[in-house]
C-alpha cells in the first residue's frame, strides 16, 4: 500500500511544481510597466507562493512514511489547492480587459492545475482515511 501513496505523492508534487514554475514562465501574466504593477502581478505572486507551499507539502507527503501524517498532508494540499484556484479574479482582481493574458492564459491555467491537484490530493486523502479506518477496525 505504501507504493500507491508514493505514486499519489509524486503526482501531487509534479502538479504543484508545474503550477509554481508554470505561472512564472509559460502561464505568466503580462510584464509590468515601468515602476507600475497591475493587480495580475500580485495574483501571480500569490499563486507562486501557494504553489511553493503546495510543492513542499507534496514532497513531504512523499518523504514521510507515516500514513496518518501523509493523509494529513494530502488534506492540507487539497484545501490549499482549492483555495489557490480562487486567487485569480476572485481573491485578487485581474486586469479590466478580458482579452489580456492574465484572463486568457494565467487564470485558466491556475484553475486547471489547481483543480487537478485538488482531485489527486482529495483521492489520496480519502483513500488514506479509508485505509486508516480499516486499520482501526481490526
Amino acid at each position: 500500500m505504501r507504493k500507491k501513496g508514493i505514486i499519489f505523492g509524486i503526482a501531487e508534487a509534479l502538479a504543484a511544481l508545474l503550477l509554481t514554475v508554470g505561472v512564472l514562465t509559460v502561464f505568466s501574466v503580462c510584464e509590468a510597466e515601468e515602476g507600475h504593477f497591475m493587480n495580475c502581478h500580485w495574483a501571480q505572486n500569490a499563486v507562486v507562493l501557494a504553489g511553493a507551499a503546495l510543492t513542499v507539502l507534496s514532497l513531504l507527503r512523499v518523504i514521510i512514511s507515516d500514513r496518518g501524517i501523509g493523509t494529513g498532508l494530502s488534506l492540507g494540499v487539497f484545501v490549499l489547492s482549492v483555495g489557490t484556484a480562487f486567487i485569480p479574479q476572485t481573491a485578487i482582481s485581474l486586469c479590466m480587459m478580458e482579452t489580456m493574458r492574465c484572463h486568457t492564459v494565467f487564470k485558466p491555467a491556475v484553475i486547471l492545475l489547481s483543480s487537478v491537484l485538488a482531485v489527486v490530493s482529495g483521492i489520496d486523502a480519502v483513500s488514506g482515511l479509508i485505509r486508516s479506518g480499516k486499520k482501526h477496525e481490526h
